[in-house]
């Protein structure tokens, strides 16, 4: 491995694979937003399928000693991995005119992965991490002489509050947003979608996206996360009544699937087109609640109601009913429905299919006990643009 600082398993997806592979021979690929999870699973998807690819990663100065254990640990063949110190938010990412010139001449494939969709990151750290971060994709592509493409990683929280259907091709529908990082993601997407003359840009939307399946708990605590650690620190001996919205659909994927769903877009994808991507089966929160309660040992009351309320609150003050747990909810829990055409099309061509919640449910609920253990469940005030980004 090269490093500009100085001191500074493979993923499987559902179902049967086309021999997606040792499509970037030599070429030079580019991945913003390491050493976060979502960019650590994608790495893990690239040593498996491309090891003869030059892989060059924009890592923030804070973050170099991290993303270099991670990459000394990892399978990827390291005369060919380059850590670059940057900003990716910055303009010409942070870099001197002589490396930004570097990535200009040589640069092929570009993987976008640094955005944030943290409803509590403060609205400065939001517009600055996602419209920075375009600002920054849309400069770097207007003079890439051998760019081909580039996959940007967004999310349904574009969509705001509206409530129903939404399709791939759709960005404005009305929506108001709840938090900075879906105003400023969809104002992101907005420019990029303005520029796609110069951008050769793909665009994959999701979910919320959890931790890869069997790999140590590397991912930031999510709403479903505080939701399932309130379960298992209620108490054993009071029935938990259902809370408001549990017929509501919890909409995830795991960040392995993710990764393998960008490299299939990567290779398969079309210059312009959107691909959502979604559970294809996703439970509702009574569901997950019951299957938490048991992993945990605690009991739900279905019938819930004044009586069992009552109960609950008596218990103690830290029910899931509490204002800020009803805050925790609302971040997930029903929302826009991505309708998944054309990314349904290029899985099948991939040989993929989405995973379902309740399939991997056991690992999300090992996963949050091991962030409990590691006091990483408490809300962190985020000073610097990395700390927000997932």
């Amino acid at each position: 491995m090269t490093t500009d600082a100085l001191g500074a398993a493979p993923v499987a997806a559902d179902g049967n694979q086309a021999p997606l592979r040792d499509r970037f021979a030599e070429e030079v690929v580019l991945v913003t937003g390491f050493p976060g999870f979502r960019a650590q699973a994608l790495v893990r998807v690239l040593a498996e399928r491309e090891p003869n690819a030059l892989l060059w990663l924009v890592v923030p100065p804070s973050e170099l000693e991290a993303a270099a254990r991670l990459l000394a640990a990892s399978s990827f063949p390291s005369a060919q991995l380059r850590l670059i110190p940057g900003e990716p938010c910055a303009i010409d990412l942070g870099l001197s005119r002589q490396t930004y010139a570097e990535l200009a001449a040589q640069v092929e494939r570009w993987f976008a992965l640094y955005q944030t969709t943290d409803a509590r990151a403060r609205r400065e750290l939001c517009f600055r991490v996602n419209l920075g971060g375009a600002r920054e994709i849309a400069e770097l592509s207007k003079v890439a002489e051998s760019l081909s493409h580039v996959t940007f990683l967004s999310s349904s929280v574009v969509f705001g509050d509206h409530q129903g259907d939404a399709a791939e091709e759709d960005l404005a529908v009305g929506q108001g947003f709840r938090s900075p990082a879906a105003e400023s993601l969809a104002l992101a997407e907005a420019l990029l979608r303005r520029k796609l003359s110069d951008i050769p840009l793909s665009v994959v939307r999701t979910p919320q996206v959890l931790g890869a399946r069997g790999q140590p708990p590397s991912a930031r605590a999510l709403g479903l996360h505080r939701v399932l650690a309130m379960v298992a620190a209620a108490p054993s001996d009071v029935p938990l009544p259902l809370p408001p919205g549990a017929q509501c659909a919890v909409q995830a994927l795991p960040a392995d699937f993710v990764a393998e769903a960008l490299y299939a877009v990567s290779v398969l994808g079309t210059r312009g087109h959107v691909y959502h991507f979604a559970d294809p089966e996703p439970p509702a929160l009574a569901e997950v609640l019951e299957q938490a309660a048991a992993h945990f040992g605690k009991r739900l009351e279905q019938g819930g109601g004044a009586r069992a309320l009552g109960r609950l609150l008596l218990s103690g003050p830290s029910s899931w009913l509490s204002q800020p747990s009803s805050r925790v909810l609302s971040e997930w829990a029903g929302g826009p429905q991505l309708v998944t055409r054309a990314g349904d099309r290029l899985l099948e061509r991939a040989g993929m299919r989405a995973p379902s919640l309740l399939g991997y449910l056991d690992s999300v609920l090992r996963e949050t006990e091991e962030l409990k253990q590691q006091g990483r469940l408490e809300e962190r005030h985020a000073t610097l643009p990395f700390e927000v980004v997932a």
